[in-house]
C-alpha cells in the first residue's frame, strides 16, 4: 500500500494546486515581450424574461455562446429553466446564491453538457432534470479536467454523469440529495475515461431509486472527508467501485438506512473488466448501519425474504490488496465478504454503544 499512498499524496497536491490556480488571464506578455491575447473577461447572466438591467446576456445560453477561453460567466439569482452546452475551455461558471437550473436537459443528457476542457463549475443550484433514457443528470461530462465545487444537486436521476471525458475530476463542498432512479442512475457515476476522481467534503444524502450514492469505475477513485448518507432513501450501496482500480476512502461518515436496498456498504470489483492496479485502502471511516426492526424480528423477518440482509462494511472481489484500517464501525452484522486485510479497527453493536445520537443524527465527521 506504501506506493498507492505515495501516489494518491502527489495525485492530492496536484490537483489541490490545479484547483487553487486561477485561470490564465492572458493579458500579460510572453518571455519574448508579445501579447498573449486578450484579458479574460465577466460576462453576467439574468433568467430569461427577468426584467433586471443589471445583466448584460439574456439567460443561461446567450452568456455561453459569448464566452472565450479564460472567461467567467456569472448567473444572477433566479430561475433558470433552460440547459446548455458547455463548448468554451477554461471557462469559470459560476452562481450567485439563488441561482438555480431546473427541469431542462440538452441533447437529451442533462442541464449543463460539458464539452470543453478544464471548466469550473461552482455555486449554482440543480434539480428536477429527467430524460427519456432515464439517465438524466445536471452534469454530464464530455470533455477533460473538470472541477465541481459548492454545487447543490437534488431530485435528478441523475447529479454528475460522465461521458466520454477524461483526466481529473474534482468534485467539493457540494450537497447531492435524493438522486437516483431504478437502479442505474445514481448520485454520481463516473466512467472508466476518468483517470483520476477526487471526491472531497461534499455531503450525499438519501439517494433514491435504489441508486449508489457514489459509483466510479475510474482509475483511481479518492473519496476523502465525505458524509454519504441513506437515512430514509431507497438506495443501494453508499460507495461502489465496480471495476477496482487504486481506491482511497479515508475520513468519511458512511450511513446504511433503514429502506435501502443493499445490505453493503462499499462494493469493490464486483462487475465488469479490472483496471490493471488494483489497491485499496479504507481508513479513518465511520460506518453506521441503521435497520429496522432490530434483533430476533429482523432475524426472522431476513430468512422469510421480508428484509433485505443488511450490515456488511465491503463486498470485495477485488485480485488486489484491502485494507480496511483504523475504522468505527457500528450496527454491522458482518465486516467483509472477500479477502480483506483487518487492522485496529473499533466495532460498537448500537449507536447508543459507540456514544452516537439516536437516528437520524449524523456527525459531520468521521474523527
Amino acid at each position: 500500500m506504501q506506493p498507492l499512498a505515495q501516489s494518491v499524496l502527489l495525485v492530492v497536491i496536484a490537483a489541490g494546486l490545479a484547483a487553487s490556480l486561477p485561470a490564465s488571464s492572458g493579458g500579460g506578455a510572453g518571455s519574448d515581450g508579445a501579447a498573449l491575447g486578450p484579458e479574460p473577461r465577466t460576462l453576467r447572466a439574468c433568467p430569461l424574461g427577468d426584467p433586471r438591467t443589471d445583466c448584460r446576456y439574456r439567460g443561461l445560453q446567450e452568456a455561453l455562446a459569448a464566452a472565450l477561453p479564460g472567461d467567467q460567466v456569472i448567473l444572477a439569482p433566479g430561475l433558470y429553466e433552460e440547459g446548455a452546452i458547455v463548448a468554451t475551455p477554461d471557462l469559470v461558471l459560476r452562481g450567485e446564491p439563488g441561482a438555480h437550473l431546473r427541469g431542462h436537459a440538452v441533447d437529451g443528457k442533462a442541464a449543463l453538457v460539458v464539452k470543453a476542457d478544464r471548466v469550473v463549475i461552482e455555486g449554482i443550484e440543480c434539480s428536477n432534470i429527467a430524460v427519456g433514457d432515464n439517465n438524466g443528470a445536471c452534469i454530464r461530462i464530455e470533455g477533460d479536467d473538470l472541477t465541481v465545487r459548492n454545487v447543490h444537486f437534488h431530485d435528478n436521476q441523475e447529479g454528475i454523469l460522465s461521458g466520454p471525458g477524461g483526466g481529473v475530476l474534482v468534485v467539493e463542498g457540494s450537497l447531492l440529495e435524493r438522486n437516483g432512479f431504478g437502479g442505474q442512475a445514481h448520485g454520481v457515476y463516473i466512467g472508466a475515461t476518468i483517470e483520476i476522481f477526487i471526491f472531497r467534503d461534499n455531503r450525499v444524502l438519501a439517494t433514491t431509486g435504489a441508486g449508489h450514492g457514489i459509483k466510479s469505475r475510474a482509475q483511481r477513485t479518492i473519496v476523502e472527508n465525505n458524509v454519504i448518507a441513506g437515512l430514509d432513501g431507497h438506495d443501494s450501496r453508499a460507495i461502489d467501485i465496480p471495476n477496482g482500480g487504486e481506491v482511497v476512502i479515508r475520513g468519511n461518515v458512511l450511513e446504511k438506512g433503514r429502506n435501502s436496498a443493499n445490505g453493503e456498504m462499499i462494493g469493490l470489483a464486483l462487475e465488469g473488466g479490472l483496471h490493471d492496479v488494483n489497491e485499496t485502502l479504507i481508513e479513518g471511516n465511520l460506518f453506521v448501519f441503521d435497520t429496522l426492526p432490530e434483533g430476533l424480528l429482523q432475524d426472522l423477518a431476513q430468512a422469510v425474504g421480508l428484509l433485505p440482509a443488511k450490515g456488511t462494511v465491503i463486498r470485495s472481489r477485488s485480485p488486489g490488496q484491502v485494507i480496511l484500517e483504523s475504522n468505527t464501525i457500528v450496527g454491522a452484522r458482518d465486516i467483509a465478504d472477500g479477502v480483506v486485510i483487518e487492522r485496529d479497527n473499533r466495532v460498537h453493536r448500537s449507536r447508543s454503544e459507540a456514544g452516537l445520537p439516536p437516528y437520524p443524527a449524523l456527525p459531520q465527521a468521521a474523527g
